[in-house]
C-alpha cells in the first residue's frame, strides 16, 4: 500500500494542530493589540479585518508584512481577497507555515 501524501500531515495529529492554531492566535492577538491600542479581550476569530477592526490600507499592509516577517512566508494577494475574519488569517498563516506552496 502506497501512501503519497504529504509526510508533514501525517505527523500532525488534530491535538497539535490546534495547539500551532492556537499559538498563530496568540501572536496575532499580541499584534493588533499592540496595533490598535485596545484590550486583548476585545480581540476574538470571528472579528472581520476591515468592518470590525477597521483596518485602513496602510494598517492591513503593515500586518501582512508583520506576519510574513513573524512566521517567514509569503502572503499572496489572492490568498488574501479571501480572509474576512481573525480566524481565516489563523488558517491561512497556518496553512503557509506547514506548506509555503499552500
Amino acid at each position: 500500500m502506497d501512501d503519497n501524501g504529504d509526510p508533514r500531515e501525517r505527523n500532525f495529529s488534530a491535538e497539535d494542530v490546534m495547539k500551532k492554531k492556537d499559538q498563530i492566535f496568540e501572536d496575532i492577538l499580541k499584534m493588533l493589540v499592540a496595533e490598535l491600542n485596545v484590550s486583548p479581550t476585545d480581540i476574538t476569530s470571528d472579528l472581520t479585518i476591515r468592518d470590525d477592526l477597521n483596518f485602513d490600507s496602510l494598517q492591513l499592509y503593515e500586518f501582512v508584512i508583520d506576519l510574513e516577517e513573524a512566521y517567514d512566508i509569503r502572503l499572496p494577494d489572492d490568498l488574501l481577497d479571501n480572509v474576512r475574519t481573525i480566524a481565516d488569517v489563523v488558517d491561512l498563516v497556518y496553512d503557509l507555515s506547514i506548506d509555503p506552496k499552500a
